[in-house]
Formats: C-alpha cells, structure tokens, sequence
C-alpha cells in the first residue's frame, strides 16, 4: 500500500492576493512614509537654522544699537545680564520689533522700559524665535575674546553674525546648535505629522485589504467555474461550455476551455463512429469468409481452387481493411514514416497510369496524361507517392460512370511546387461534401461503394500520405462534371534530406 500523501497546507487565491496586495501596500507605505519622514526632519532643521539666522540678523541689528548708546559694555557680563537685549528682539516671523518709550533702540516693552516683552502666541506659548535663550549666545571680540556667554567650538555654531558700529565690526555673535527640535512647539509639529502618516499607512492598508478581497473574490469566480468544467470534462462530459466574461485572460481561458471541449467532443464521436464502421467494415468479409468456411466443412462446397481463390479474396480485403486502419492510425499519432529519395515524379504517374490502364479499359474509362510542365526531379517516398497516385485513380476508377474520362495533369506552379490534379467525369459529389471525402469511413452513396468493394479509407489514406510529404490536398467539383483532387507537394519535404 502505497504511503499517504502528506497533508499540505492549501491557500486561496484570494488569500494569496490579498497578502500580495497588502503586502505591497504596506511596503510601498513604509518606503513611502520613510522617506517623507527623513525629508520633513531634514527639512525642519533647515527651517529651525534659518529661524535661527534670522533671529540672529535682528540681534546683531539690537546690539548695534546697544553698542552705540552704551558701548562694548552692552555685551559683557553674564548671559542673564543680555536678556534685554533677547527681549528686544522680535520674533522670528518676520515683524519689526517694538520700540518702546525709552529710546530708538527699542529696548524695552511696550509698557516702557523694563515692562513685559512682546511675546505673541496662543495661549501666551512664544513663537520658536523666542525660545532661543540666552545660554545658547556667544559674544566675542573680533579677536575671538569671549566678551559673553560661553565659548563655541566651530562645530558648534549653529549661525553666526558680526556686531557692526559705524561700518566697524566690534564684536561677533555666534548661536549655539541645539538638538533636533528640542522646543515643545516644534517637537509636537513633528509627532503630529509623523502621527499622519501612520494614520494614512494604516487608511492605506485597511483599503488594500478590502479592494484585494473584493478583486479576489471577482476574479475566483471565473476561476471556480473554469475548475469545475475541468472537472467535467476529465469525467467524459465532452458538452460542457463556459460563458466567458469579458476580454481578460480568464475569459480567454474560458474559451480554451470550451475548445478543448468542443475538440474532445470531436474526437470522442469520430471514435465511436470508427469503432462502429469498423466493426461494420469487418463483418461483411468476415461473414463471407465464414460462410465460404462452413460451406466447404458441411461438404455443401467441393474443395476446389475456385473456392480457395474465393478465400483468398476475402482474407486479402480483410487484409487490406486492417492495413488501412493500422496506417491511419499511425497518421494520427504521428507522421507517416517515409524513407525520402530522388524520384522522377513524371516517371511515378506513368507508372501507376499503366497498372490501371486495363481496367479502366474495361471499365469504359479513358484515361488522359498531361505531364508537359512536370518537375524533372523531387525528394519523394516513392512507395508513399505510389500509394498515393493509385489510391487516386482507384477512387475515379470505381465512382465514374461509363462512358466515362479520367485526366490526370502535373505541373510546377509559381512556387517551386509540384501540383497533381486529378479530373474525372460524372457523376460528382454535392459541394458540401468535397471537404467530407477525405474523412475515413465517409462515402456519399454507401451501398454502391460496398458493391464496388471500396473501403473508404482511400482518400484519407492520400491526406495522411501528403501531410508526411508537408504538402496539401483538396477536392471540388470538376470542369468534366465529376470530382477535382488537387495534390501540392514541395519537391524538398523537411526532413526529406
């Protein structure tokens, strides 16, 4: 007993989809929302450097003034002793400061001197530009003396202006850089933009999940039908047909499916008509055979060589019927094998002309050869193509009534290409059944063909044989009033080297 297949873990395919969908959502978000992330950081430390600098170009414009009104003491001392001055300023949003009562220099507040600053916001919060400290300033003479505050390194100078007095520069002031957006006011900008962005990842994500189930479910349910015809169709229900929806590929596969169908239906109904004309096909000379057979065990026929031939006779179309059969079924399977080698097709046609030339004589038949335009060589089975000339001229010879004519013409068309065209007289076939005759088993009158000893299989016999030759064949009605053929064949088959 053979072991159990393991148990293997079995995925939807909307499952699969929308984990593909959300998985691709989530990644092109958190790509998305990095690099926004990365982008608004180093774009807010540009905007706070810039406060900076603008802050610091209004301080150099209040310590100048300082400078002049009181001199380089204005600068000196502790950095609580420069608060003034921070005060002064304006804030950092582009506004003038306020110059109170106590001089140009703007000094005080707008209550006087020493009254309370100008410090606009919500809620009494100060802008950022008030936030900037008189811990983080240093003053130096233009020698590089601290004159205030403590002293920077260079790496540490977030910005940096010069003090001037009458066009001279008296002192330097350099703003110390902070941490990334240290102050409350800049820290909750951040966190609520960064809080935007998760909200939108996650927006994003519930949307991927929601449109890959809906698209799942959509597309799963061609697929289901596709399945269960599939299913059908290996348990024999050949007649079963999908409605396909739309102009994707599921649609398409829809018709693929019914095509296989339709195919398979096709080849199951040529299967069973061959098994039944088959099985019809052998019981008349097996009956035959078997009643000769019995006729001479019972003594009710003498044993003599009439009635041997007669034996002969039928064995040799039982023969014949199987022969036929085994190499149709080998045209179906694959190619006719064929063992290529020059020939002179003209040489071909006279020859097979001459094996039927007594019989058609007998028959009433006159048989007419045109071989002016034939190619002097070709690359030909001589044993297929001989089979293939006789198969044709017997199918004329047993359904042309006498008085009748049979021409037969070989020619090279514009192409390189030799052409077999084989005339015969009355009667002919209904046009709607040309396409019909090359069909094995197909006869147009059934009982005559029986009588003339046909099989049926002839015709289809050629069509196998010019397929191995990489050719073509075809039927319609003829000029004489009976059947046209129409055999072209390359003088150089693939594979024929």
């Amino acid at each position: 007993m053979p072991p159990a297949e393991p148990h293997r873990l079995r995925l939807s395919l909307v499952f699969q989809l929308g984990l593909l969908l959300v998985g691709a959502v989530l990644l092109a978000v958190t790509v998305l929302g990095a690099a926004v992330a990365l982008n608004l950081r180093a774009g807010f430390s540009d905007y706070l450097r810039a406060q900076d600098e603008h802050w610091l170009d209004r301080f150099a414009e209040v310590a100048a003034a300082a400078v002049t009104e009181r001199g380089l003491a204005a600068l000196t001392g502790s950095p609580g002793a420069l608060r003034p001055l921070f005060e002064a300023v304006a804030p950092a949003d582009g506004s003038a400061p306020h110059p109170g009562p106590g001089g140009p220099s703007g000094l005080a507040g707008p209550g006087g001197p020493g009254g309370p600053p100008h410090l606009p916001g919500p809620g009494g919060r100060p802008p950022p530009g008030a936030l900037r400290t008189p811990e983080r300033l240093s003053l130096v003479d233009p020698g590089g003396r601290p004159l205030s505050g403590r002293p920077l390194a260079p790496q540490d100078v977030s910005a940096e202006r010069p003090i001037v007095v009458g066009g001279h520069t008296v002192a330097q002031a350099r703003l110390a850089r902070v941490a990334f957006a240290t102050a409350d006011v800049d820290a909750a900008f951040l966190a609520r933009q960064y809080r935007g962005i998760v909200q939108t990842a996650l927006l994003l994500t519930l949307l991927a999940t929601v449109g890959a189930v809906w698209v799942g479910r959509r597309w799963l349910r061609p697929v289901r039908d596709v399945q269960h015809a599939a299913r059908r169709v290996a348990q024999g229900a050949f007649d079963v047909r999908l409605a396909p929806h739309g102009n994707d590929e599921l649609a398409d596969l829809s018709r693929d499916i019914n095509a296989m169908a339709t195919s398979l239906q096709q080849l199951e109904a040529s299967r069973r008509r061959w098994m039944a004309e088959l099985s019809h096909e052998m019981r008349t000379p097996l009956a035959v055979l078997r009643g000769e057979v019995e006729a001479l065990v019972d003594g009710m026929r003498p044993l003599t060589a009439a009635a041997m031939l007669s034996l002969q006779e039928e064995a040799s179309r039982v023969t014949r019927l199987v022969e036929d059969f085994h190499q149709l079924a080998l045209s179906d399977l694959r190619a006719l094998p064929c063992s290529f080698a020059p020939v002179q097709p003209a040489a071909l046609l006279r020859d097979a002309l001459a094996r039927v030339q007594p019989r058609a004589a007998s028959a009433g038949l006159h048989l007419d050869l045109d071989e002016a335009g034939a190619p002097p060589l070709a690359h030909w089975d001589p044993q297929r193509i001989g089979q293939l000339l006789s198969n044709l001229l017997e199918n004329s010879l047993r359904y042309t009534d006498a008085p009748g004519r049979v021409v037969v013409q070989l020619r090279l068309d514009g192409a390189g290409r030799a052409v077999l065209c084989v005339d015969d007289s009355a009667p002919g076939v209904p046009a709607g059944d040309h396409a019909r005759l090359f069909e094995p088993l197909y006869r147009v009158d059934a009982s005559r063909s029986r009588r003339l000893g046909g099989s049926g299989l002839g015709l289809a016999i050629c069509r196998a044989i010019v397929r191995s030759h990489g050719g073509h064949i075809e039927a319609g009605a003829s000029p004489l009033g009976g059947v046209r053929v129409v055999v072209t064949l390359p003088l150089q088959p693939e594979g024929g080297a």
